[in-house]
């Protein structure tokens, strides 16, 4: 479903050292380069890029979310330098029920510095605000303890373990299911 009453350029957020904002064509090299350390990919059920035309594919598919009308997209840049080490974005937007999902991926050497929780933060406020959702959902892996805290610690709630969920290179897989509504978000 289309979004309409949404804003129609792309916002920037400032988390202090950091920036989240449009993501741009350079934007490429460095996101196929992070994206690509299976640390980084290891609990992604994606199709991983296995070079830099696949990860300009993939890359365009998540940038366009925002002209689609079904989220936004927003890479996550060093602010002395722009330089992409992360992305963060709203997509799946359904107008009638009022949610959306998020997600989000961060290069390695970042991991650990409270970078993400500020960008869930800001992405969740722009969500329930701009999309005028009251619920924004997330499924992760059981074995990835690290988004699962990070969610805990920005007040998504575990609503359950959705069994062979998804299927991830030939195979099902189990996700956890968390959300977050607008007036846990707001209170």
């Amino acid at each position: 479903m289309q979004n309409t009453n949404f804003i129609k350029t792309m916002p920037t957020f400032d988390i202090g050292d950091f920036v989240i904002r449009e993501e741009h064509d350079d934007d490429i090299v460095n996101y196929f380069e992070y994206y690509s350390n299976p640390e980084v990919n290891q609990y992604i059920l994606c199709t991983i890029p296995q070079n830099i035309e696949e990860a300009r594919h993939d890359f365009y598919y998540w940038k366009n979310t925002f002209t689609r009308g079904d989220g936004a997209y927003f890479a996550i840049a060093r602010k002395a330098d722009n330089k992409m080490i992360g992305s963060i974005g709203l997509t799946g937007f359904n107008s009638f029920h009022k949610r959306i999902e998020v997600s989000y991926d961060l290069s390695q050497e970042y991991w650990k510095k409270g970078i993400m929780s500020k960008a869930l933060n800001k992405i969740c406020d722009y969500g329930f605000y701009e999309f005028k959702v009251n619920r924004i959902e997330a499924n992760v892996v059981p074995q990835n303890l690290a988004s699962q805290n990070l969610l805990k610690k920005n007040d998504f709630e575990l609503e359950g373990y959705l069994r062979q969920h998804r299927l991830h290179k030939g195979e099902f897989r189990d996700v956890l299911f968390f959300s977050l509504l607008r007036n846990d978000f707001y209170k």
